[in-house]
């Protein structure tokens, strides 16, 4: 499959496959979890991100981290990244998951989310995303540090900082 075909088919996923919600409800019928009742291993992020630098701005991308234990599916409204080896453990698998669950987390809809998927997005792109560089996709951007990758809307502030030992929602 062309790189840019399978990048449309993934982002595709990343709507259809982030659905469930910690809440265990993927209705939309009750209230958004506030990201802060989650379990977070946060220690040693000290705040939602590090200092900003200017973003490249593209339509979407599917991109990876240098250490390549993180790949991400981006657009202009939400980004899903899935981890390979992380130390840390979700919170409890929600009952309307029927799929692996914890892999990695999302931004989506404003909300941010553990994934429920059946798929998973490591091995889909070359691109890398090197320490100190920034993507932007219309309100959603994501920055790569070497303590982690940060992703946000901007539009409501929720994002999230992923790693290997550990995460932080926001």
């Amino acid at each position: 499959m062309a790189p840019k075909i399978r990048g449309i088919v993934a982002l595709a996923l990343l709507g259809a496959l982030s659905g469930c919600s910690p809440s265990g409800s993927s209705t939309g019928d009750s209230p958004d979890p506030d990201p802060s009742s989650f379990p977070s291993a946060n220690v040693g992020f000290g705040g939602p991100g590090p200092t900003p630098v200017e973003a490249a701005v593209v339509d979407e991308a599917m991109f990876r981290t240098p250490s390549q234990n993180i790949a991400c599916a981006l657009n202009d409204s939400e980004v899903r990244c899935d981890i390979v080896r992380k130390t840390w453990k979700p919170p409890a698998k929600p009952a309307d998951c029927e799929l692996d669950w914890g892999n990695g987390l999302a931004v989506t809809g404003g909300r941010v989310t553990f994934t429920c998927a059946g798929d998973t997005l490591v091995g889909t792109s070359e691109t890398t995303l090197e320490y100190g560089q920034a993507l932007r996709s219309g309100s959603v951007r994501c920055d790569s540090e070497n303590v982690g990758l940060t992703c946000k809307d901007d539009e409501t502030g929720h994002g999230f900082t992923l790693a290997a030992s550990r995460y932080t929602l926001f």
